[in-house]
């Protein structure tokens, strides 16, 4: 199932982006969107993930990039020693920020 309508996205090629919980980004990259966000120059869509990855593929054009995949930000839900988790309830939310409090990134759904 689509999470948007072809009146949202029209073109053929759904563009590259940064699925999941969250992601890292340079601060050159960070500079750069600000500066074109200032100017009014970046495509905004729905899901802000889809616009991070419109976003970087624009400033890709000029300054390559290096993308890198790492396991610890979480797609499919929690793992231990996490950076992000995907698919948590407040509950969890809660639970996993007073673990991390305490210093350990632990996922509490884990039996």
């Amino acid at each position: 199932m689509l999470a948007f309508t072809l009146q949202e996205w029209p073109e053929e090629v759904y563009p590259p982006y940064a699925n999941g919980p969250g992601y890292v980004i340079s601060s050159d990259i960070a500079d750069f969107i600000m500066l074109e966000f200032t100017k009014k120059n970046l495509r905004l869509f729905k899901m802000e993930d889809v616009s991070m990855g419109l976003w970087v593929e624009q400033f890709n054009r000029t300054r390559p990039i290096e993308y890198i995949h790492n396991v610890k930000f979480c797609q499919f839900g929690c793992i231990n020693d996490y950076y992000t988790a995907h698919y948590q309830s407040p509950r969890l939310m809660l639970c996993m920020w007073q673990k991390l409090l305490e210093g350990k990134p632990e996922c509490c759904n884990v039996r």
